[in-house]
């Protein structure tokens, strides 16, 4: 016999095994004994109901523990009373929160207790966003949900309603060409352009170069001169064996730009925020007439009403880190524009810092070398065309 067929053996009976141990678990779970059921209590329907104390407390015949149990809450309301199925909250929302189906259901209400202005339809309130925050099972009416995110700002919280979480913002200048031609509004996203402008500092005076030099001599009386050379630049030794000094062209040195970009900024706010101004303003009190006086009337002219100024802060929503950053720039005196997105454009790209090698790889820009000659370049300014007047004639006077 091999040792194939000892295995096959072996595994047949070990199968053979677990079948017997399975069948004889099942016969002891079937044949255990059930429980035998309660007796079912005899109702008797001639016989009175004991009394409760509830209900209404007068003694006379009240309601059984099973029809309690059985019976909704509505029941015991006087048989006339009218409901009214009313939207409620099945969470607690914050202010500022769009609701959906899932924080939504409905609940039944007395018809006298529910107001005009309560809300009957789920899908009347989807999409809308909590004007003050929302308790769990509070009934929603119109006043508590809002259309558009931006009233919540302007009527009760001021701006701080309209930061996403995990956000601050911070006020920035703009004007007409860095905001996009005044197309700016409150809610857009745009992506912040920032420009640095670098230039070079000398090491140990922490100045900008280039530096000027001041030399003391004395002419040969021995009086003392002194010479100022400004900018400084640099002493060579020419061909012929004599000193020059060699000075930039320019007062200063061309700055250097480096630009970067800061993606998806909400827009808070445009322009300066203004409370919300009172209801109704205090009226002055008349001065009283005398009598035989005729009244006074207030003069009847047009009130002069001033232009209103365009805009010139932007309240921008950024993580921290990148208000920091932000913050940086607008004290470098960097320039700063912005870029408005589209209405549903929320993605991140892939950007590169831009500067002058970015130009000259990005774009396969040859150098241009240097030429000992070059085509004369003459300014020629166009000659402003005078048309002719004819001359008008003078009547002569009769005399």
């Amino acid at each position: 016999m091999g040792r194939r067929t000892i295995a096959i053996i072996i595994l047949v009976i070990g199968i053979l095994l677990f079948a017997f141990v399975v069948v004889l678990i099942l016969r002891q779970q079937g044949g255990t004994a059930q429980p035998t059921p309660p007796p079912a209590e005899t109702v008797n329907e001639n016989a009175e109901a004991p009394p409760t104390t509830e209900g209404g407390g007068t003694g006379e015949t009240g309601t059984s523990a099973s029809e309690l149990d059985l019976t909704p809450a509505s029941e015991e309301l006087p048989p006339d009373t009218q409901l009214v199925e009313v939207v409620v909250s099945l969470q607690t929302v914050p202010r500022g929160w769009q609701m959906t189906a899932d924080e939504l259901t409905t609940d039944l209400r007395v018809s006298t207790d529910v107001g005009p202005d309560v809300i009957t339809d789920i899908n009347d309130a989807i999409g809308l966003y909590a004007r003050s925050d929302i308790y769990q099972g509070q009934t929603l009416t119109t006043d508590a949900l809002v259309e558009d995110i931006r009233l919540i700002a302007t009527d009760l919280y001021g701006p701080s309603s309209l930061i996403p979480p995990g956000f601050v913002a911070q006020a920035v200048p703009m004007d007409r060409l860095s905001s996009v031609a005044y197309g700016i509004s409150e809610g857009d996203y745009v992506d912040i352009l920032i420009s640095f402008v670098l230039q070079e500092i000398d090491p140990q005076f922490q100045t900008l170069l280039e530096n000027s030099i001041t030399f003391y001599l004395l002419d040969e009386e021995g009086n003392p001169v002194v010479v100022t050379i400004d900018p400084y630049g640099r002493f060579e030794d020419l061909p012929t064996g004599e000193v020059t000094h060699i000075a930039p062209s320019e007062g200063k040195r061309r700055p250097i730009l480096v630009s970067m970009i800061l993606q998806n900024a909400k827009v808070i706010q445009v322009g300066t925020w203004q409370p919300e101004l009172p209801i109704s303003a205090a009226t002055a009190t008349p001065e009283p007439v005398a009598e035989g006086e005729a009244t006074p009337t207030t003069a009847v002219g047009e009130v002069p009403t001033s232009t209103p100024l365009p805009p010139d802060t932007l309240l921008l929503a950024l993580l921290p880190q990148q208000q920091l950053l932000l913050k940086y720039a607008v004290e470098s005196n960097a320039s700063v524009d912005f870029a408005l997105r589209g209405i549903n454009d929320a993605q991140l790209y892939t950007i590169e810092n831009v500067d002058f090698n970015y130009i000259v790889e990005r774009f396969n820009i040859d150098i241009p070398p240097n030429f000992e000659f070059t085509s004369e370049f003459i300014e020629v300014t166009p000659t402003p065309i005078v048309q002719e007047q004819t001359p008008t004639e003078v009547p002569t006077p009769v005399q």
